[in-house]
């Protein structure tokens, strides 16, 4: 099975691009058909497709919706049902606080004296 999480970002994206390619030819939609029922410019859908550009999550769901393609995006974020256990456990962890080792005296005298009590 092909490993998307050791994949880098740069081949994500082209894998992403190649998709949305064959799905709009599949669909029998040109480029310049998409980019205006997604609101994109023509040559942002060109680099998308190549895998040259990166999107912003917005300009990638109007390309998924003008290709029909939204209802999908629902198996993959679906609301999870959190218990009221779980829930209570992760608001009850208190945060840890950074603490300081104290610093050494550099070279002075550990036991620190007023001028008057030193001999």
């Amino acid at each position: 099975m092909d490993n998307w999480n050791t994949k880098s970002d740069e081949q994500l994206i082209k894998i992403i691009g190649e998709s949305l390619k064959g799905r709009r030819i599949k669909k029998n939609i040109s480029q310049e058909e998409l980019s205006r029922l997604s609101g994109i410019s023509a040559a942002s859908i060109t680099r998308i497709e190549t895998g040259k550009g990166n999107i912003s999550l917005s300009n990638l769901l109007s390309v998924f919706k003008a290709l029909e393609m939204a209802n999908e995006l629902k198996a993959i974020f679906k609301k999870l049902e959190t218990s009221p256990a779980l829930l209570a456990r992760a608001t009850a962890q208190k945060t840890q606080m950074r603490v300081r080792r104290l610093k050494k005296s550099q070279g002075k005298d550990e036991n620190w004296q007023w001028g008057e009590d030193k001999q």
